[in-house]
Order: C-alpha cells, then sequence, then structure tokens
C-alpha cells in the first residue's frame, strides 16, 4: 500500500449487557429490553399440543428471561400428566425404561419370549433412570417423582440380588430364594 492509501478500519462495539466483573452497563449503545409485566390472574396456560418439546421446566425459562427483582411466581396449579402426540406420558416411559431393565436383567422375558442376560446394558439403563431421577428434581409431580424413586431403588435391589445369583451359581451354591441361577432351575 502506498502512503496516501488508508487502511481499511472498523470499529469494535461490545454490545454485551454486562461487563467482565458482572456489573450492568451503562450507555447509549447498551440495548434495554423493556420489563414485561403480566397479571398473575391473565396467564392462560397453552394446550398441550402446542407445548415446546424442551425438557426445560416453564418455571426455568421464566426465572431465565424475568430479571432477578420480580416477585416470586404464585404457585402453579397441579398439572395433569403431559401426553405426547403418541400418548406417552412421563409415567409410561419410566415404567418402560424399568421393563427393559428387568428384561436385561434376566428376570422377566423379551418380548421372543427367551430370558437373556444383559447386565452391562442393564447396569446402563438403571444409571439412564437415576440420571432422570437427578436431573428432574423438583419438576415432577409427586406421584412421578415416587415412581421414578421407587423404579431405581427396585431395580439396583434386583441388579445385586442377580450378581449374587450369579455368583453364587459359579461357586455351585443353591440359592436361598426364589431368584434362581440365569436360566431357571437345574
Amino acid at each position: 500500500m502506498s502512503e496516501g492509501e488508508k487502511k481499511p478500519s472498523f470499529k469494535v462495539v461490545d454490545r454485551r449487557r454486562f461487563t467482565d466483573e458482572g456489573d450492568e452497563r451503562e450507555g447509549p449503545d447498551v440495548p434495554r429490553a423493556d420489563p414485561v409485566r403480566v397479571e398473575p390472574g391473565r396467564i392462560e396456560p397453552a394446550p398441550a399440543a402446542a407445548a415446546p418439546a424442551s425438557m426445560a421446566s416453564p418455571s426455568s425459562m421464566a426465572s431465565s428471561a424475568a430479571p432477578a427483582r420480580e416477585p416470586p411466581e404464585a404457585p402453579r396449579p397441579k398439572a395433569k400428566a403431559v401426553k405426547t402426540a403418541s400418548g406417552l406420558t412421563f409415567s409410561m416411559f419410566v415404567q418402560s425404561l424399568a421393563q427393559q431393565a428387568l428384561m436385561q436383567m434376566g428376570l422377566i422375558p423379551w418380548p421372543h419370549g427367551q430370558r437373556e442376560l444383559a447386565l452391562e446394558q442393564a447396569r446402563d439403563t438403571i444409571d439412564i433412570l437415576e440420571l432422570l431421577k437427578t436431573k428432574t428434581e423438583g419438576n415432577l409431580e409427586p406421584d412421578e417423582n415416587e415412581l421414578l424413586g421407587a423404579a431405581v431403588t427396585e431395580l439396583k435391589m434386583s441388579f445385586v440380588e442377580v450378581q449374587q445369583a450369579i455368583a453364587r451359581s459359579r461357586a455351585g451354591v443353591r440359592p436361598p430364594g426364589p431368584i434362581g441361577p440365569p436360566g431357571g432351575p437345574r
């Protein structure tokens, strides 16, 4: 470039709302969103078919969108079980995973009628249910929470019993109860 030509220049404008220290910025370049005020009696729930399929709860979405200075929202009325387009509810989903874990442990037969052991998959399915329990804590209805907690507890106990039964069968010791070696009595 010759000295007569100017270098192209550009201006960098920081439009973030907060500084690196977490303080709110002041100035004309900072976009301001006017707070939305909604009267508690005027909120109407959206129909279940129009609800988004995300896992975020309505209260967590509302708290992230609203400023922290707003008063806490009023308690929600008891919600009915949310069904998907196929009619699946959260309770049905938990029961399906629990049944899958029981099949993987060989405690109930697979749909083809055979009992097969898949202990690693059973452990993974139980871990998935435990993860669901942890991640949905506080967002479930009481009956859903109770179902999920009971399913995780019962499946863990069954998993330990199956492992002990396998260890006893390898050692040649007869099990004390109804759970015998995989494949039934010998």
